[in-house]
């Protein structure tokens, strides 16, 4: 990932630097033209090296959206963000991803398709979110908020068939990853509640199979 790229500031700023259509995309010298499709290590780049909070919400954004129906797409961005949250949780300065996940790409169409349907629902978070209860989101608690994301990530390439069920909680993660970027305590609260529903309904299937 690019070490100075200035990172996102907002959802809808994470949106910009995916949309094709965005004038800014793709303009620096080192950037892929988005029309053109982007691989998810094109898409880290966009959001910056040092920002793990906006670098966990590219995956969880486009699981979020209806390209979580793509077969194995739910798989791939678990392990990505599982990934991601592994080496945030340690303290590491940069992210780095294997070959064989930061290769995985999507079309342009698939990225303005997901880019149109989140627009809507970021701007109202942009506009609801500030700095909250910011001890939360903050060393040493942001740790709880990355072991409960890759708890919880770790479940999907097991529950993949499951209708929505990826998309609903890759919407807590992307509640948790934002929270961490803005330093907002209220919606990281609003993470935990949907990671904990998720969780709730894993307890309930193994309950239910053993």
């Amino acid at each position: 990932m690019t070490p100075d790229q200035a990172a996102p500031r907002s959802l809808t700023d994470v949106l910009d630097t995916l949309d094709p259509d965005n004038p800014a995309t793709g303009a620096e010298m080192h950037h892929h033209d988005a029309h053109a499709g982007l691989s998810i290590q094109d898409m880290l780049d966009r959001v910056g090296a040092r920002s793990f909070g906006a670098a966990l919400l590219v995956p969880s954004l486009i699981l979020v959206s209806p390209l979580s129906i793509i077969p194995l797409m739910p798989t791939i961005g678990g392990l990505v963000i599982l990934t991601i949250s592994i080496q945030a949780f340690f303290g590491r300065s940069h992210l780095w991803l294997p070959r064989i996940l930061a290769s995985r790409r999507l079309s342009g169409p698939q990225l303005k398709k997901a880019v149109d349907y989140l627009r809507k629902p970021a701007g109202w978070l942009d506009r609801n979110s500030r700095q909250r209860f910011r001890f939360l989101s903050r060393p040493p608690m942001d740790r709880i908020a990355l072991l409960a994301v890759m708890v919880v990530a770790a479940t999907w390439p097991f529950l993949e068939i499951l209708p929505m069920f990826t998309s609903v909680s890759a919407g807590g993660v992307a509640l948790v990853a934002f929270a961490l970027m803005v330093r907002d305590g209220y919606v990281l609260i609003g993470g935990y509640i949907v990671l904990g529903l998720s969780l709730s309904v894993v307890a309930a299937l193994i309950v239910g199979i053993f």
